[in-house]
């Protein structure tokens, strides 16, 4: 008998084009329309999987699969969220309700059947007898239960919150932007706000940090920044550099103005340590809405809670980066960066993916420390350093090989993609000008490539040797330019 399969979507046409596809794949497919209607349905067919779409009326997703989940005529029905909504904070709260899966809608075809045929295969569902399925007519009563889950849903919500932001104080943070996602995430579930700015403060470092939470304007985070300066300045810290300023998400900022964006309040709330400011979370939103006063006790406990644990990962990341970068270019030293190259080889292997490696030399440098001055060389390398940078993916890890040798590694990337990453920088570093408009200071950069799978690359060793003989070459055939083997 063919797999049944319960589409639960408000959007008539989401779930016409995805009851078609999984007909096509030989599922028989029934729907619903909302939370309510997706348990109805669930008690009186017993599917053999759910896709629940998070955002529906009378009952949403989340709501929905805890009901599930926590019955045991349907607790082993495997569910998937299917969802726009695919922060990191989103699926968190997904698999928290018990959810096996969270896909985003945006999900290639592909990968929604593999998720479903590893749950189907992996997820055995006890057999019921008849006799302990539901009448649909007896369901009547979750319109009433519904209400009262709601409030249900509040309370359990906000202590949920706070357990979890406590419980994120003791665990080890290393990821710094990661965990900023995850704390303006969990506020974004109990505040409606356009832009989180953070102020961590540690005796005389100070820095801010602006994430988004909905897309926002250039003009907009403007003036969200001057208020900002405004209110720190009453405290005797100045924001006027931008180098203590980082945007995170900088994709979600935008040249359009919003209308919207007109009116902007702020809820500020100071951490003060003795009569000494420690540090600050400001939340701005298009809204003159105040915040009621019964609820905001709460809130401020729970930004409070958010930035200990942001101060904290700021903190850590600080100490490491002392450990782990070259305090001349600011980029990943040569221990970090081999270690971070022995993880992506292995990985490489035992998956099977591609891997590339690009180590690259700096042209007759010793001729510029020996024409300019070491400090003009040395100030040649942090250049070097930033373009490259500049250049590269957001998941490639760039390092300072040692002297004037840089390298990149590529994951999952095949020796055409770093060959042409590899050309753009070359033509970019050699059209640079890296002195001043009265004396000019040009140079070049040689660059050796090396790609896995290759029969002749077992370790990690063959792969890093088949890259420098590549950039030996390079340099045997007059230099500026990429040679691979």
């Amino acid at each position: 008998m063919n797999k049944s399969i319960l589409i639960v979507d408000d959007s008539p046409l989401i779930v016409e084009v995805v009851s078609k596809f999984l007909a096509g794949q030989g599922y028989r497919v029934f729907t619903a329309s909302n939370g309510i209607e997706a348990i109805e349905k669930t008690f009186r067919e017993l599917p053999d999987l759910i896709l629940l779409d998070v955002m529906m009326p009378r009952m949403n997703g989340y709501q929905a699969c805890r009901l599930l989940k926590a019955d045991p005529e349907t607790c082993n029905i495997p569910i998937i969220m299917l969802t726009v909504k695919d922060q990191a904070s989103d699926k968190y709260w997904g698999i928290q309700t018990g959810a096996d899966a969270y896909l985003s809608k945006d999900s290639v075809q592909s990968t929604l059947l593999k998720t479903m045929d590893e749950l189907l295969v992996n997820k055995e569902r006890v057999a019921l007898p008849h006799s302990l399925i539901r009448e649909s007519s007896s369901l009547n009563a979750i319109d009433v239960v519904s209400k009262v889950n709601d409030l249900l849903d509040k309370k359990l919500f906000e202590a949920t919150v706070l357990y979890e932001m406590c419980t994120l104080v003791e665990k080890g943070i290393d990821d710094f932007p990661g965990i900023v996602e995850v704390v303006i995430g969990m506020l974004s579930k109990i505040l409606e706000f356009k832009v989180a700015a953070i102020i961590v403060k540690e005796e005389h470092n100070v820095e801010c940090f602006f994430k988004p939470n909905h897309p926002v304007s250039k003009q907009y985070l403007s003036k969200v920044r001057e208020y900002i300066k405004k209110y720190l300045t009453e405290y005797g810290i100045d924001l006027s550099s931008d180098e203590l300023i980082t945007v995170l998400d900088k994709e979600m900022i935008t040249d359009a103005v919003d209308v919207n964006e007109q009116q902007i309040s702020y809820f500020a709330v100071p951490i003060k340590y003795a009569d000494n400011l420690g540090g600050v979370i400001i939340l701005a939103q298009s809204t003159v809405d105040k915040i009621p006063s019964k609820e905001e006790v709460f809130f401020r406990t729970v930004i409070k809670e958010g930035y200990v644990i942001i101060q904290n990962a700021w903190l850590y990341s600080r100490i490491r980066n002392l450990a782990i970068t070259d305090s001349l270019t600011g980029i990943y030293n040569r221990g970090f960066f081999y270690a971070g190259l022995s993880k992506e080889f292995l990985r490489a292997a035992r998956l099977n993916l591609p891997l590339t490696f690009l180590l690259l030399d700096i042209d007759f440098f010793k001729k510029i420390n020996d024409t300019f001055g070491h400090l003009q060389g040395d100030d040649v390398l942090r250049k070097v350093a930033k373009i490259l940078k500049n250049n590269i993916r957001v998941y490639d890890v760039l390092g300072r090989y040692g002297g004037e040798e840089f390298s990149i590694i590529m994951p999952e990337a095949k020796t055409g993609a770093g060959c042409g990453l590899a050309e753009r920088i070359r033509q970019e570093i050699a059209q640079y000008n890296f002195g001043t408009e009265n004396k000019a200071l040009k140079c070049t950069i040689s660059i050796g490539v090396s790609s896995c799978p290759d029969a002749e690359i077992k370790t990690i060793e063959d792969l890093v040797r088949k890259a420098d003989n590549a950039l030996y070459k390079a340099k045997a055939e007059g230099r500026n330019r990429v040679c691979t083997l």
